[in-house]
């Protein structure tokens, strides 16, 4: 079972799925790496990393970092600490958890907008969970908790 968490660039919101039963929870906390494919020392297709960290029941720290790759490496990052759920849809990141991967997926109302992204950066890919430790990043929602 999956974890459903969309993004609106900087919001996160939390799904259940179609049954309308909360999912297996999925503790999201880890690092996630996609790696493009090197050829003659170019980067071809998009690589990246995920760091998340849940930080209680209603808050996810996370950053986000994506490159497209040759000829140009465009790249795209963002790093927050999210509430979820959320309405806003004008421009959505979808992160679907798994045990071990996670899916990054892009929802635009304007599809020339890309978020704010640089054109081809916010690709749908799969992130490789790389490890399960806390990994180093703080809590941004000026609560005065850093972690």
């Amino acid at each position: 079972m999956k974890r459903l968490f969309i993004i609106p660039v900087v919001l996160l919101c939390q799904g259940l799925l179609c049954s309308g039963v909360a999912p297996e929870f999925i503790n999201p906390t880890g690092t996630y790496t996609l790696t493009g494919t090197v050829r003659k020392h170019h980067v071809l297709g998009h690589s990246g990393e995920i760091r998340a960290e849940l930080l209680d029941s209603g808050r996810i720290a996370i950053s986000c970092y994506i490159n497209k790759g040759y000829p140009n490496y465009e790249s795209g990052s963002l790093i927050d600490t999210l509430l979820y759920p959320s309405n806003d849809s004008t421009c959505t990141i979808i992160f679907h958890f798994y045990p071990r991967t996670v899916e990054i997926l892009g929802l635009y109302d304007d599809p020339h907008s890309a978020c704010g992204f640089a054109t081809g950066v916010m690709a749908a890919a799969i992130f490789e969970k790389t490890s399960w430790d806390k990994p180093v990043i703080q809590d941004l929602s000026a609560h005065g908790v850093v972690h």
